[in-house]
């Protein structure tokens, strides 16, 4: 389980605090269930298992791999949107790997061919009203239209579109003023060849913008899961722990 750190000083000397990332506050006291965790009461599918069932022992460590090049993946996306270079690296000493780097360039084909105006990365949003919380990819404006979009490097999901709705509600919540009109998934893996000449889907060889067909349904749906999670777990609460920062015996 990933945990953030972070480094507390109290009377008796430093402390390190592993911080649950599952688990989302505002005031240090009072912590709110992830998106992500309140999803995880329900199966991604028949396909996911399929594939678990393909890979025997070996689809834990495809599903580690995954995740760490969905995360370089992430960082180097967050990066460029808030304007910073991202570099792949010299020769013998690269940064990203192959097939990390074409999916990097993918978006900036992306970026610099239809011209989104950026509204927010990586916005992280708490809830006292709804429960939950969750960290926003990234937020745009693209023909006039708001769209919460969520990266991602391996197959899409059923989840992946409840996950938006619920981001939807978070975001609409905190910035009325700002409302959004559609989720998507771009989906940096996908099977298109170039860029649709119909003009109707947004995108281009290796990468397609893919747009929820009913937020309003996802919304229900994920509603009617986040009961079954909040009866599944009556007394939930985030798993930190806390250790002195130097030890000796």
């Amino acid at each position: 389980m990933e945990q953030f750190i972070s480094i507390l000083e109290t009377d008796t000397g430093k402390q390190v605090k592993f911080i649950d990332s599952r688990a989302y506050t505002k005031d240090g006291v009072k912590f709110y269930p992830g998106i992500s965790t309140i999803l995880d009461v329900v199966n991604k599918g028949s396909q996911y298992d399929k594939w678990l069932m393909s890979n025997g022992l070996q689809a834990k460590v495809l599903m580690r791999e995954a995740m760490e090049r969905g995360s370089r993946v992430h960082e180097a996306l967050q990066d460029l949107n808030n304007g910073k270079e991202v570099s792949f690296g010299e020769i013998g000493r690269p940064n990203y790997k192959r097939d990390e780097w074409i999916m990097i360039n993918r978006y900036y084909d992306f970026y610099t061919g239809f011209q989104p105006k950026i509204l927010a990365v990586e916005k992280v949003l708490v809830s006292d009203k709804l429960g939950f919380a969750s960290q926003i990819d990234l937020v745009i404006n693209l023909n006039g239209i708001n769209i919460i979009v969520d990266h991602k490097t391996g197959g899409i999901y059923d989840s992946a579109f409840l996950q938006l709705s619920a981001c939807r509600e978070l975001w609409n919540e905190h910035y009325p003023n700002t409302r959004i009109d559609a989720v998507a998934v771009m989906h940096l893996e996908a099977q298109t060849r170039g860029r649709d000449k119909s003009g109707k889907n947004i995108q281009g060889h290796g990468w397609k913008l893919e747009f929820a067909e009913d937020t309003d349904k996802d919304w229900l749906d994920f509603k009617a899961i986040f009961q079954i999670w909040k009866r599944k777990n009556p007394d939930w609460k985030p798993f930190n722990q806390i250790f002195p920062e130097k030890i000796k015996l």
